[in-house]
């Protein structure tokens, strides 16, 4: 590894010893395009999930669910640590035949850590996120859908199905609510809270009243809204990622759409149930020097907090918030906007240090993973506790049909815990 200093502030960059790895090449001359990549892991298994977009013929939602063609989501599975793979396949198919099964994109997975049972959550159908509305309450034929999958066999085979009404109905009544999906990436799972057969799953929903937090206690069968259905933890909040403090905090680190960095959010449970609490006031993480100094690129992560050891021996936590830092300057679109995935870096010691929001917006490091067009990431912890890093490189901007649209492979890339902070920090096994 190798630190360098720039205008950003303190810099770790990845050297040759990170391999990658390409596990879904982009190649527009032969209409092969991926985009937004998950990840899950354990012991020594990688399971990674890409949209495979091969088949939109004109990109009249960005590319996305919602534009002309079809999507489905395809996985790969790796049984020694992030070297070898498995051919993709097909896991949950767009059969372009409109309505529900239209697409189906935009995953966002968990793997029970006692069942071995895996879930995803699809954004799906035929209407895009832009076009998501509803006329008349309860009538959801005109909105963005929300697929729910299982897959009993580690990811290779699933079965599901449309859940649409069962997740709007959840903010029916509830403010004004008519487009929203499962942001793409890791579904959080709890190590602290179980009720019945399941410890609990948080998961961010954006919509168009913000960032949005529901979680489950049944692994996604039913859902509830954290805070409750009027709870708007991120008003101007978009796409986000959810995470659980070592006290059963739940943190929300979400997109500012338009606008530098992060917003960091945190709910606190009142009561030992861990069914009710309440949510603080966002706090932005955007200084160039300290902040999760994103410039401006419309483009979500992913977030973890490692329990770790200092150089001294001590017990301490990192933070983890991946994100493409992005490049100065105006640019005419996405994919100039989007450049040098990092992952930012933050240790924490006490519960004091990381209660409250405002004890995210400053003092993080940055380790840069690639200096090229890149935009959308995700990472899991595997059984040795390193991390297991999925993101998208080497974006091209092209005129797909009738609108122009970004596309990228998709590569992973096996990281410590000492790669990412320079050797400041260690991985510890937290009983």
């Amino acid at each position: 590894m190798k630190t360098i200093l720039t205008t950003f502030g303190m810099v770790v960059v990845a050297t040759a010893a990170c391999a990658q790895t390409t596990l879904w090449k982009t190649d527009t001359a032969s209409h092969k395009y991926y985009r937004i990549p998950a990840i899950v892991a354990y012991d020594n298994h990688v399971i990674a999930f890409s949209d495979n977009r091969s088949g939109v013929t004109d990109a009249t939602s960005w590319g996305d669910v919602g534009s002309v063609g079809n999507i489905s989501i395809e996985v790969r599975h790796c049984n020694d640590g992030g070297q070898t793979w498995t051919a993709p396949r097909c896991a949950v198919m767009g059969f372009g035949s409109g309505n529900f099964d239209q697409s189906h994109g935009d995953a966002a997975v968990v793997r029970d850590r006692e069942t071995g049972r895996m879930l995803i959550m699809t954004g799906s159908g035929e209407v895009g996120y832009g076009r998501s509305r509803v006329d008349v309450p309860g009538d959801y034929s005109k909105v963005l859908k929300v697929g729910r999958y299982y897959s009993l066999d580690d990811g290779y085979t699933w079965n599901g199905g449309d859940v649409t009404s069962q997740i709007y109905d959840l903010y029916r009544g509830h403010g004004n609510i008519f487009r929203l999906f499962f942001t793409s990436g890791r579904i959080c799972q709890s190590r602290l809270v179980k009720h019945g057969t399941y410890y609990r799953l948080y998961s961010a929903v954006v919509t168009n009243e913000g960032s949005l937090v529901v979680y489950s206690d049944d692994f996604g069968h039913t859902w509830v809204p954290l805070g409750g259905a009027d709870a708007r933890p991120a008003p101007q909040g978009d796409e986000a990622k959810i995470e659980e403090l070592p006290d059963g905090r739940v943190l929300l680190s979400c997109r500012r759409s338009g606008q530098d960095g992060r917003w960091f959010n945190i709910f606190t449970y009142a009561d030992r149930q861990c069914q009710d609490g309440s949510w603080a006031e966002p706090v932005a993480s955007e200084k160039h020097d300290g902040g999760t100094a994103t410039i401006n690129n419309n483009c979500n992560g992913e977030i973890l907090f490692i329990p770790a050891l200092d150089a001294d021996g001590r017990k301490v936590y990192v933070a983890l918030q991946s994100v493409p830092r992005g490049t100065p300057g105006n640019h005419p679109t996405n994919l100039e906007r989007r450049s040098h995935v990092s992952i930012y870096w933050k240790a924490f010691d006490t519960a004091d240090s990381w209660a409250t929001p405002d004890r995210w917006a400053e003092g993080w490091q940055r380790h840069e993973i690639t200096d090229g067009y890149s935009a959308y990431s995700s990472m899991a912890l595997d059984g040795n506790g390193d991390i297991c890093f999925i993101y998208e490189d080497h974006g091209v901007h092209f005129r797909l049909g009738s609108q122009p649209t970004e596309m990228y492979d998709i590569l992973y890339r096996h990281l410590s815990l000492q790669d990412i902070t320079g050797g400041r920090y260690q991985y510890r096994a937290a009983k």
